[in-house]
């Protein structure tokens, strides 16, 4: 049975996310004010773009600029899923740029990458999580990164200043605001780059993403807590885990053990 699953991502620039589930119905040609990034999930897809016929099989990726007129069928006799998202050019610019930076063109409809199937994937299970705003943006950009670099024509560009002084200023903003919630754009605009720029120097300097250094440091703050005595559920929120599932989650993957095992041996 044919369902479809929405949602709508005001935080993150208005980007609409579609999970179509066992596609039966065909669209006609049209188009939309934002890209269309679809991964095949199950089953293949039809369509046109750039003048020309396209066959997505299972775990390619579909690749259509904004405002390109396209059409989408199934082609295959089975069950046919994909997941999509649609990022503007806005949000592209916004992400990538640093004033200069234009939103990318795809050359080719349909793309054959495992890494870029595992970022999609790893994108969608993101959005659809109960992960701060930090995680979703981070996640996202590393797609529109990497696919930008990959398939579109994007030149990056950064601003040369005190690099190392700039990333110094975000960790220690990241620190003295560790509990809250705090936003890519905020860690960005702070240091006076684009959020792209941004969070590739952060991850060359420091060697994690802004958000893994986040967790990281709320994870040594919850362990010294467990330390003095505190119970597992106090510890996690206080750290700002208001999910005991999403903690021990990031804890074993952290620490190897749960954070019971671990209260308990201190």
């Amino acid at each position: 049975m044919q369902h479809a699953k929405f949602s709508f991502h005001r935080d993150l620039g208005g980007l609409e996310v579609l999970h179509n589930i066992d596609k039966k119905e065909d669209f006609g040609r049209h188009s939309h004010s934002g890209y269309t990034l679809a991964l095949v999930e199950s089953g293949a897809q039809k369509f046109y773009r750039s003048g020309g016929e396209h066959v997505a099989q299972q775990h390619s990726i579909i690749l259509i600029n904004a405002e390109q007129v396209h059409d989408c069928r199934k082609a295959s006799a089975g069950p046919s899923s994909y997941r999509s998202l649609y990022p503007t050019p806005e949000l592209f610019n916004q992400l990538l740029g640093s004033g200069s930076a234009i939103a990318p063109f795809f050359q080719d409809a349909v793309v054959h990458d495992p890494t870029l199937v595992q970022l999609m994937n790893a994108t969608f299970n993101v959005l659809e999580s109960e992960n701060g705003l930090l995680a979703k943006q981070s996640q996202l950009v590393a797609l529109l990164s990497y696919l930008s670099q990959k398939q579109g024509n994007v030149r990056l560009e950064g601003k040369q200043k005190s690099v190392k002084a700039r990333i110094r200023t975000a960790q220690q903003f990241l620190l003295d605001n560790l509990f809250e919630e705090v936003s890519l754009d905020k860690l960005a605009s702070l240091v006076d780059m684009s959020p792209f720029y941004f969070i590739r120097v952060f991850k060359s300097q420091t060697g994690l993403t802004p958000h893994a250094f986040q967790i990281q440091h709320r994870l040594n703050h919850a362990k010294a807590l467990m330390r003095c005595g505190k119970s597992v559920a106090h510890a996690a929120l206080t750290v700002g885990f208001y999910d005991q599932s999403h903690f021990n989650r990031h804890f074993k993957k952290n620490m190897g053990i749960t954070p019971s095992q671990y209260s308990k041996a201190c």
